[in-house]
């Protein structure tokens, strides 16, 4: 395998003027509302996954939206430029095609995560679903710049992310934990998504320790994920980090920062994954 050691072997997607005209649009005292509704509409890719993604059972509830304008006004604005922010930087991370499941398996670690906030922490469901989306947005750059880095993923299927991280750094001189930490940063995430997504790069220690500048809200979040990805490991049988299964020794650390027991947690995973037999 070839040895990758520039410093900056690759390029972060800029953000797209859509996503810079909502934000000036929303940076307004008394946003235009028709506007918003405007620019989403004028991007017809755009505005189909708004309606999509709006109409999932984690932001609807239990009721459907029919136009752009009901989506806006039920999630309001903050919400729905969360959801046009992550959509937008999906569509620009998947130039290299073929990443349909990646995708699908980081919706619904997202909706999970969303789903156990409430349940187990104080923390933000939306802010635990935009996590869900984005902890491994750096597998889709470093596949674009890599031509071999989906054979390494292969190789080196089922390594716990502190392993996995190095071997990253050490094949391709950059691990896609940071590289995710940096796309995040770019698109001016929120600093606690930002530093969830590079904790990953020394998980358990990054957990564990005091001494780091990660907040609690940080660490929270990604715990709240990688039991979302337990969860969705264990009925998809399908995760291209962690494929063979993120194991209970993992989740230890996790378990005990979000202050769960092991059999607690073994009977939230089974209630969720019963859910997922029969919405498929």
């Amino acid at each position: 395998m070839a040895v990758y050691m520039r410093s900056k072997p690759y390029l972060i997607p800029p953000r797209p003027e859509t996503l810079i005209t909502l934000s000036s649009l929303l940076k307004q005292s008394e946003p235009n509302l028709d506007a918003v509704v405007n620019v989403i509409k004028a991007d017809v890719s755009l505005f189909t996954v708004v309606m999509s993604t709006a109409n999932s059972p984690v932001f609807s509830g239990a009721s459907k939206f029919k136009t752009l304008r009901q989506a806006v006004m039920r999630l309001g604005l903050k919400r729905l430029y969360t959801l046009t922010e992550l959509i937008l930087l999906r569509k620009s991370l998947s130039k290299t095609g073929r990443l349909d499941r990646f995708w699908d398996t980081a919706i619904e670690v997202a909706e999970l995560a969303a789903e156990l906030a409430p349940k187990l922490s104080k923390e933000n469901p939306d802010q635990a679903y935009a996590l869900g989306m984005l902890h491994d947005c750096g597998v889709p750059l470093m596949m674009e710049n890599f031509p071999d880095y989906r054979e390494f993923l292969t190789q080196h299927d089922g390594l716990q992310h502190a392993s996995l991280s190095q071997k990253e750094r050490e094949a391709f001189g950059v691990d896609h934990f940071s590289v995710g930490a940096e796309i995040a940063e770019s698109w001016k995430m929120p600093n606690d998504i930002c530093d969830a997504i590079r904790l990953q790069v020394y998980y358990p220690t990054s957990l564990l320790t005091s001494a780091d500048q990660i907040g609690e809200s940080s660490k929270m979040l990604f715990c709240l994920v990688l039991l979302a990805k337990n969860i969705s490991e264990r009925y998809r049988r399908y995760w291209r980090i962690d494929s063979s299964r993120i194991e209970n020794y993992e989740l230890k650390h996790a378990l005990e920062y979000l202050g769960l027991p092991d059999v607690d947690y073994l009977d939230i995973r089974d209630g969720y994954l019963d859910q997922l037999e029969q919405k498929y």
